[in-house]
């Protein structure tokens, strides 16, 4: 479950910058809170069917489109692979609240950097 709601939040990202959107136009759009689409966009949260019809309507795609593994899941080297784990060893030991934080500064940088 954990992967699809993954894929579906990728895609609505992916989809919300073809289209040339903000988090903030597409919310808006869909009468969500920009927070809360964050969250769907990172994996964070489940959607109703309801929220998810808002969102296709929003971006003007199908249902379909927000389903599909676009890209096959990347190989890792072994160093990243090790990196990864000893950052998610560091996170284990953190409460939510800072894990939530961490992850939401973590999307800023993303973000800068693939503008």
């Amino acid at each position: 479950m954990d992967q699809l709601v993954n894929i579906v939040g990728t895609n609505i990202k992916e989809l919300r910058k073809h289209k040339k959107m903000t988090q903030e136009d597409l919310a808006e759009k869909c009468g969500l809170q920009t927070s809360y689409l964050a969250g769907v966009e990172r994996g964070d949260r489940n959607i109703t069917l309801q929220t998810l019809e808002k969102i296709t309507n929003g971006l003007e795609v199908t249902a379909k489109e927000l389903f599909e593994l676009k890209t096959p899941i990347k190989a890792l080297s072994l160093e990243t692979e090790q990196l990864i784990y000893l950052f998610t060893e560091q996170l284990r030991e953190k409460p939510e609240v800072e894990i939530r934080l961490i992850i939401e500064l973590a999307n800023k940088i993303f973000e800068t950097y693939s503008k």
